[in-house]
């Protein structure tokens, strides 16, 4: 199963000596839990959702692998070594920032005057998409080219809400990867994040919960349950109650949908049809 999240997401919620006392630094039972957690949310999304999308991988860049479009990495580079003899160009991670060495150099202490700074390390790149993605809403004319599904595709005669992979409208184009390209070209990569944050954050809300659970269920700390649950006065919040208002159709997720071929519709929402929602495509 994909990881969409990465150790350092889960500072915005707990700090990490403290994560690691939880899972008694077992790191292997941390993934097992948040994959469980995953499968919670795709559970109530993939009616709606394109969950494959939503839950993809946050990959660790290898220069050696291939990426195709809005494929996210976290960009770093192996840490500096007194004892590496390095040439020109290579790279080092040393004191929080990534490094390029300027001409070479034999092995000895770190000597900033040797290096050039390129960013800091452990940040977040995805690739940059060729051309737009297709959007349902929009209206194309003859010439238009989007992105979809990992192909540009050309628009052969005006268009609205058919999907690209119909040759009557859309000639497919090559597919489309980058391989061999470090994340800080910015002709190929984009820096950021481009993960939904509410996905993001109730995804940790519910392991943490998980865990803590794991330990005493009689003893799970108060902001862990409200972050899983919600107010227990109210009854309202938290990520199980976001996750079935999303089911239920009430509440829209900017994240990608499922969209029906022509002809065809996609019905999701509460079954006694009070909060039922249609997709239909003409």
């Amino acid at each position: 199963m994909a990881r969409l999240l990465r150790l350092l997401d889960y500072e915005r919620a707990i700090q990490s000596d403290n994560l690691a006392q939880i899972i008694e630094s077992n790191y292997n039972l941390l993934i097992d839990v948040e994959q469980a957690a995953q499968l919670t949310m795709t559970g109530h999304l993939k009616q709606r959702y394109q969950v494959d999308k939503v839950f993809s991988n946050t990959y660790l860049f290898n220069i050696a692998s291939t990426y195709k479009g809005n494929d996210l990495v976290e960009y770093t580079e192996p840490v500096f070594s007194a004892t590496t003899v390095y040439i020109a160009n290579d790279r080092a991670s040393f004191s929080g920032n990534i490094y390029e060495s300027i001409a070479g150099s034999v092995a000895h202490a770190f000597n900033p005057l040797e290096w050039t700074k390129i960013c800091a390390d452990k940040l977040l790149f995805y690739i940059t998409l060729p051309n737009p993605s297709y959007n349902n809403s929009i209206s194309y004319a003859i010439g238009d080219v989007v992105f979809y599904n990992d192909y540009t595709y050309t628009c052969l005669q005006p268009v609205s809400g058919i999907l690209p992979t119909n040759t009557n409208y859309w000639l497919v184009g090559a597919s489309y990867s980058v391989t061999g390209i470090l994340p800080t070209d910015i002709s190929k990569w984009t820096l950021g994040d481009n993960r939904n944050q509410e996905i993001v954050q109730y995804l940790i809300d519910i392991t943490l919960y998980n865990l803590h659970c794991r330990i005493n269920p009689r003893n799970v700390p108060e902001l862990r349950k409200e972050r899983y649950d919600g107010n227990i006065a109210s009854q309202i919040g938290g990520a199980i109650g976001w996750l079935k208002n999303v089911s239920a159709g009430k509440v829209y997720v900017d994240i990608p949908e499922i969209l029906p071929s022509q002809g065809n519709s996609i019905t999701w929402g509460n079954a006694n049809g009070s909060s039922l929602a249609t997709i239909n495509m003409y």
